[in-house]
């Protein structure tokens, strides 16, 4: 099967929802680079009339159960199949272990759909979409009652739901989908908080608009022929004074707490900037970075500070792990936030 035949969406009504279930899919594992992209503007509506729409939108998102309807039209089961396969595991998966996985994708699709959207997305495009489908008066009608999961025009919302996911869906996938990117954790260096085998969410654009703070755990590709990625904690902002003394990390001259941080060795003789590092002020639009695993990382400490134009996101979620020595799956570690 090729990339592209994961997003082939080419028909109408309720069938279409399982071909767009292997788009679903394929965003999953970081394989829709084959859905078409087109051009999304919302378009003109009268002011009173797109309020009332915005506010019935607004539900819609805010109660899930726009997202229920996608979810609900999802290949899960297709989804941890496909996982189970490219994973090598030593043992077939149990039903209860497909169901857990299941589980975790619904959640990993929320997080990749909903809470890395843009502002209002949905929102703004839903508010379009019933606003050219619903008369004033029953968007205000379904407005007043929406929490009246009996009211009789339940059914006429939901229809609107679905048709919305088979109408738009198409459209509006690539360019949420385009706003986070799957890694798998290569190394030991961020031991305890990850761990090798971990497959992670990372926010691509969390520093499009914002700049990175303390503490966030990112992706980075180093400044070399090769583009190596990594994975890290930031420890310095542009202008900290960063100093090592005896395994214990200073910013701005007091001790960091680092609940975080794993030593396995003690710490070696003064003059290693492993464990010892002279005072350093981190240079503009540069961030000094470690890993949680200090005797087993190559960072900031080796490398220097790392340019801002390098950072490739900032890690969120661990959505499937499988333990690299006895390809067993980790079901603990399971729709876990990075902190």
């Amino acid at each position: 099967m090729t990339r592209t035949s994961f997003c082939s969406i080419a028909e109408h009504g309720r069938s279409s929802f399982k071909r767009l279930v292997l788009c679903v899919v394929g965003m999953g594992l970081g394989l829709l680079t084959g859905c078409s992209e087109t051009s999304l503007t919302v378009s003109d509506v009268d002011q009173e009339p797109f309020t009332v729409y915005q506010q019935l939108a607004r539900l819609e998102v805010t109660s899930d159960r726009l997202f229920h309807v996608i979810a609900a039209q999802s290949n899960a089961a297709g989804y941890s199949r496909l996982l189970e396969a490219q994973s090598g595991l030593s043992t077939p998966l149990t039903l209860a272990e497909t169901d857990r996985i299941e589980q975790s994708f619904v959640h990993s699709l929320k997080v990749m759909l909903v809470d890395l959207a843009p502002t209002n997305f949905w929102e703004g495009h839903l508010a379009e979409y019933y606003g050219t489908r619903l008369p004033v008066d029953d968007a205000k009608a379904l407005l007043a009652q929406y929490d009246d999961e009996s009211a009789s025009g339940q059914t006429k919302l939901q229809d609107l739901r679905e048709s919305f996911v088979r109408d738009r869906l198409p459209e509006l996938l690539p360019v949420v989908r385009a706003r986070s990117q799957i890694y798998q954790t290569p190394s030991q260096a961020m031991e305890p908080t990850l761990l090798p085998g971990d497959h992670v969410i990372v926010h691509q654009v969390a520093y499009q608009a914002a700049e990175p703070q303390h503490g966030d755990v990112v992706v980075y590709r180093y400044p070399d022929e090769n583009g190596k990625r990594f994975l890290h904690r930031v420890i310095g902002l542009p202008g900290d004074q960063i100093a090592i003394r005896d395994q214990v990390v200073y910013v701005n001259g007091e001790a960091l707490p680092e609940p975080y941080a794993r030593h396995s060795d003690r710490s070696s003789m003064a003059g290693h900037v492993r464990d010892h590092l002279p005072p350093i002020t981190v240079p503009l639009e540069t961030y000094f970075l470690m890993g949680d695993n200090r005797e087993e990382s190559l960072d900031s400490r080796f490398l220097g500070p790392i340019s801002k134009e390098h950072l490739l996101g900032r890690v969120l979620f661990v959505y499937w792990s499988v333990n690299p020595a006895t390809q067993a799956p980790r079901w603990e570690r399971l729709n876990q936030l990075v902190r």
